[in-house]
């Protein structure tokens, strides 16, 4: 009698175990999940900072002396570059793009408006290539604007040359100055360099 009482109790004490056991897995799986959810959530693309109605007035104003005829669509904190400010517009053909703006609410570049979460090629302003509705300048027409462009800027050297997206001039050639600016430099159909946008200086 009294060992088969002691087997019982044996019995019991080992399903509790057990229990305990699969309580505690089930609390680590619970945890690793949540915590999984929280790094998740930690990797969401982060917020552009909302601008105040003064601030939003004075990029708007800039984006509009820049591309002139153009639908300001908002207007965002930071930027490509580390701008302090943007505005994505629309222009009165209809190209959507996004101007840079300095601390001084001066526009100092306008942009293919990139695919969200993209900064390779096609980021308009970047290294890479022609943003969009752009295409690369080859031939003929390619060296008369490379040719306009170095007898501007003596020395610079030119990481591409391509079409421009927006109406102010048909041809750009984006250039390294000789005292290391970055500028995209706007040539006419006349082949006559007719603006220079700096863009801002990377971090």
């Amino acid at each position: 009698m009294l060992s088969s009482i002691r087997k019982t109790a044996a019995a019991a004490a080992a399903l509790g175990a057990l229990a305990l056991g699969g309580a505690a897995i089930a609390g680590a799986a619970d945890k690793t999940s949540t915590t999984s959810g929280s790094a998740k959530a930690g990797q969401a693309r982060p917020q552009r900072e909302a601008l105040s109605s003064e601030l939003a007035a004075k990029v708007k104003a800039a984006a509009l002396e820049k591309v002139p005829g153009a639908t300001v669509l908002r207007t965002e904190a930071g930027g490509p570059y580390s701008t302090p400010y943007h505005a994505h517009i629309k222009t009165s053909a209809g190209a959507q793009r996004v101007v840079l703006v300095n601390a001084s609410f001066e526009a100092t570049a306008v942009q293919a408006e990139a695919a969200r979460g993209r900064g390779g090629p096609g980021d308009h302003g970047g290294r890479g290539g022609p943003g969009a509705g752009e295409t690369a300048l080859t031939g003929d027409t390619k060296e008369k604007v490379e040719a306009a462009v170095l007898a501007e800027y003596a020395g610079a050297k030119i990481v591409r040359t391509e079409t421009n997206g927006d109406s102010s001039a048909p041809y750009e050639s984006h250039i390294t100055t000789s005292a290391g600016k970055e500028l995209e430099v706007l040539v006419n159909k006349d082949f006559e360099v007719v603006d220079a946008r700096e863009h801002p200086a990377r971090p």
